[in-house]
């Protein structure tokens, strides 16, 4: 009897002891998801988000001409012959006007059949073929454009894609214009915590939405030259530069 009596006691013991342990361990759980409500409450911020813009204007420093030969002839042989020979005396001559061997980059290079159709009889044969052949043409005295574009014409250039502008100091002019982007956005920022009433302290993010990386101006340009002649030579007028910076800030308050 005694025995048994003992065994009771000891599993009302184990089993008062596992209720208590589960009632602790919920009521545990229970404050720690309040506490991590709580948290949450007490982290979540109020923000103030703006976007800032700067623009800096710039006169080009550099030009980029694209000039070219096209050259079409009865076989491909021969086209490509007198259009070598006709690039050859483009790049010979620009050199003259100071260009560099660096400065000058073959950009596009094509052969291409030339097609007759006889509406009669409904079928095409091949009468010639046209070699175009593209240079990329770096002028860094600006000055020099319409000079290097009429020396190109006159020693066998006959067409041009587009004239394009830029900056040699781009990053220079950038990091203006970000300054001005920065303050534009810090301007926002006064004008909203003014009006709300809250004081602003220093951005807890700053993100730099631009990337400084410089775009060439373009410029189009018609796409057949002719030599200038004894006519005035040409000119080219490079306009401005705008380079431009965003920002976005971001102030908790």
């Amino acid at each position: 009897m005694k025995t048994n009596n003992l065994l009771k006691s000891r599993w009302s013991f184990i089993f008062a002891f596992a209720a208590a342990f589960i009632l602790f361990f919920n009521f545990g759980a229970s404050k720690v998801l309040a506490a991590d409500s709580s948290a949450v409450t007490i982290d979540s911020s109020r923000t103030i988000n703006v976007t800032g813009s700067g623009e800096i204007t710039v006169t080009p420093d550099i030009a980029y001409l694209y000039l070219g030969v096209v050259t079409d002839k009865s076989t491909t042989i021969e086209a490509q012959s007198a259009n070598s020979a006709a690039i050859n005396n483009v790049i010979a001559a620009i050199k003259k006007e100071g260009i560099k061997d660096e400065d000058i980059k073959t950009t596009y290079y094509s052969i291409n059949p030339k097609y007759d159709y006889d509406k009669n009889a409904g079928t095409s044969s091949i009468v010639g073929y046209t070699v175009s052949n593209t240079l990329k043409v770096t002028v860094k005295d600006i000055s020099k454009v319409g000079q290097v574009i009429d020396t190109a014409v006159k020693n066998g250039a006959n067409t041009s894609n587009s004239i394009s502008f830029g900056i040699s100091d781009y990053e220079t002019y950038y990091n203006k214009a970000l300054l001005k982007a920065l303050s534009n956005a810090q301007s926002k920022a006064q004008a909203v915590s003014g009006f709300l009433g809250v004081k602003l302290t220093a951005p807890v993010k700053v993100i730099e939405n631009s990337n400084g990386i410089p775009n060439d101006y373009p410029v189009l340009f018609n796409g057949k030259l002719e030599s200038a002649g004894s006519a005035d030579s040409t000119s080219i007028q490079a306009g401005v530069y705008k380079v431009k910076a965003d920002v976005s800030l971001v102030y908790q308050y």
